[in-house]
């Protein structure tokens, strides 16, 4: 699924910039803060809220079903209609970035994004073991190959050494091999070949019972979030990818519920992140769920 230019949208016509005008809420708030959508207009309107910044033709943001949802405002005051998000709602408890605006029958107005912060302290950072597993002393290269065209190559260079290094391994240079070919190379890289279904998938190579080769698979198609912001609705997290398949490189070999609070669950859905013990969020666990579930999957291969 893709997303559609991330362009923070004008006022779609005079007329529309003049009949809503928004007071709140502010453009950043903290996770957990009150959060309360106020506009200013002399008729009725609804408000739309957003995990995705994509709209349609006629500027009413849109994308796929469960990534907005429509709200009703109450008049607070004389041409003044309010919304507060409640507790448990999304951009109450999911730090991120939010998109919303109001409209009225073909009246559409401004969109607006709101971003949700996560305290710095609570931000995934440091080393994986002991808690989630051993240290391990690999390293692999990077694959140039299949590269998808929405992914900064220095992004993922860095994103990827700041993965292996939590878990003790090591990403060197880069090469035109392709990851999940029996070359006698550890290789991480994208891959058309990874099963329907998933996000990453590693593959081991063994010979005489000892692992020889390991190799890391990326979806090539799936639609990556790369970082450092969180994903939106209808994205897939690659930080929280690396580090699960990262994990299993290490030598970790079973997975965890999906609810676990590990970066070794067995799935991940579009707008969910695990990237640290304070810094994820799995809406399995809670009453909203962000989206479809994909698998991890892992293949063993005896030459």
């Amino acid at each position: 699924m893709s997303v559609l230019a991330v362009a923070l949208l004008a006022p779609a016509s005079a007329s529309a910039a003049a009949t809503f005008q928004y007071s709140g809420p502010a453009a950043n708030v903290a996770r957990g803060k009150a959060v309360t959508f106020t506009v200013k207009t002399p008729g009725k309107a609804t408000i739309r809220i957003s995990g995705t910044p994509a709209t349609n033709s006629k500027g009413l943001l849109t994308g796929p079903t469960g990534t907005w949802v429509d709200v009703t405002p109450t008049q607070t005051a004389a041409g003044v209609l309010s919304w507060s998000a409640p507790k448990g709602f999304l951009v109450s408890s999911r730090p991120g970035s939010y998109w919303w605006q109001a409209y009225s029958g073909a009246t559409v107005g401004p969109v607006r994004k709101l971003t949700v912060t996560l305290p710095a302290a609570a931000r995934g950072r440091g080393a994986l073991y002991p808690r989630y597993g051993r240290r391990a002393h690999g390293s692999f290269y990077l694959s140039s190959a299949n590269w998808p065209k929405s992914i900064n190559g220095l992004r993922f260079q860095a994103l990827i050494r700041t993965a292996a290094k939590r878990w003790g391994l090591r990403a060197l240079s880069w090469t035109t091999l392709k990851a999940g070919r029996h070359d006698g190379f550890n290789v991480a890289g994208f891959s058309p070949k990874v099963p329907k279904g998933a996000l990453g998938q590693e593959t081991e190579y063994s010979k005489h019972g000892k692992v020889i080769e390991r190799d890391i698979l990326l979806n090539a198609g799936a639609n990556w979030n790369a970082g450092p912001g969180y994903p939106a609705l209808d994205q897939n997290d690659l930080e929280s990818v690396l580090l699960h398949e990262l994990g299993h490189f290490a030598g970790i070999k079973k997975h965890r519920s999906s609810c676990a609070n590990s970066p070794m669950i067995v799935s991940l859905g579009t707008g969910e992140w695990w990237r640290g013990p304070k810094d994820h969020f799995l809406s399995e666990c809670g009453a909203q769920a962000a989206g479809a579930n994909q698998l991890f999957v892992r293949r063993f291969v005896n030459l």
